[in-house]
């Protein structure tokens, strides 16, 4: 392709992507929606009820947590694929032998050597950028195994970050806030390596430019 086919592909990508994190903060809005008014009804189905507060506690504690989690796997496994899309152009685009597939790794080690120390670019993000998409890989990580990974690590990301709570009891407790926090944080990082992509390939469109 040439630098200008490049800039188009990249900027398309980017456009693409931008799209589909709307789309999960959309979803997660309308998520909250719905457990709100199920909490409502529940409330008046229970209102007489012994068992009200102990019916509302294992709603929240289950059927929330059940919608809230399926958000954050679905924003890493979006990330996930935007890892191998983004080297894969990379790796058509500057026409290099070595694949993302070849490295070893998690799927954000494996981004990282292949875009800093296979390609050379200068992604310009600080350690605990990196940091941050390790944590929530290892939320996503407890969540599968239904107990906290890699504690340490998610403690500084709720430092960092200002996410009380995140942990509760040796469990992950997603909210919709926390989850904004974190679909914002994986926004931040898309827009900044398109950028680079951007500024590698320039042309018609620039960083600056959306849909």
């Amino acid at each position: 392709m040439t630098p200008i086919e490049n800039n188009k592909l990249f900027f398309g990508n980017f456009i693409d992507a931008d799209l589909k994190l709307f789309d999960l903060i959309d979803y997660l809005k309308d998520i909250n929606k719905f457990i709100k008014r199920k909490k409502k009804y529940k409330e008046k189905k229970l209102k007489e009820s012994i068992f009200k507060e102990i019916a509302l506690e294992m709603f929240a504690e289950s059927f929330s947590s059940i919608l809230f989690n399926s958000v954050l796997i679905s924003t890493w496994v979006f990330m996930e694929s935007e890892f191998k899309g983004y080297a894969n152009a990379m790796q058509s685009a500057k026409g290099i032998d070595l694949s993302y597939s070849d490295l070893k790794g998690s799927a954000i080690d494996r981004f990282r050597n292949y875009t800093v120390k296979v390609l050379k670019l200068d992604m310009s993000l600080k350690g605990e950028n990196w940091e941050d998409l390790k944590a929530i890989n290892e939320i996503r990580n407890s969540i599968a195994h239904g107990v906290v990974q890699n504690k340490q690590l998610i403690e500084k990301f709720m430092k960092r970050n200002d996410l009380p709570g995140l942990i509760q009891d040796e469990n992950i407790n997603l909210d919709e806030n926390k989850l904004i926090v974190i679909i914002t944080i994986c926004k931040l990082f898309i827009e900044r390596i398109y950028s680079v992509a951007l500024e590698v390939f320039p042309g018609k469109y620039g960083p600056e430019d959306k849909a």
